[in-house]
């Protein structure tokens, strides 16, 4: 089996930015959680439900356990992405810009997802979770 052509295609998919953004959302998120936790601009209940955030993903409880593959991670994303779009809901648009290290457009397409994530959310729970 020759494995050169997977080979390049792999690496010219990895070169594409899209691909690379998407690859990188993550950590950026990561890197820009800490940002907005020390930033006097972000309400004091947001830094809360980011401490929240960051204490369930470091857990050993999950909603689902991890050892099922696939579902057992779909519990955290479907987490992250209510929690980011609890964030971006409450976050100046400028402070969330200013903290992003990706493209615009990248934290554009994540705050999309996450609302759509959002409106699957009982509005009791989202109530609960980010109220100010």
């Amino acid at each position: 089996m020759n494995l050169v052509p997977l080979g390049r295609a792999v690496g010219k998919a990895l070169a594409s930015s899209w691909l690379r953004e998407v690859l990188l959302c993550l950590p950026r998120i990561a890197l820009m959680v800490p940002k907005l936790m020390v930033d006097e601009r972000v309400p004091a209940r947001t830094k809360l439900g980011l401490a929240a955030l960051a204490a369930y993903l470091v857990s050993p409880w999950d909603l689902v356990a991890d050892f099922i593959p696939g579902i057992g991670q779909l519990d955290d994303a479907v987490v992250i992405l209510l929690f980011v779009d609890g964030v971006l809901n409450q976050v100046d648009d400028a402070v969330l810009l200013e903290h992003w290290t990706g493209e615009e457009r990248t934290l554009r397409r994540l705050q999309a997802l996450a609302g759509i994530v959002s409106r699957w959310t009982p509005e009791r729970v989202k109530a609960f979770l980010f109220r100010n």
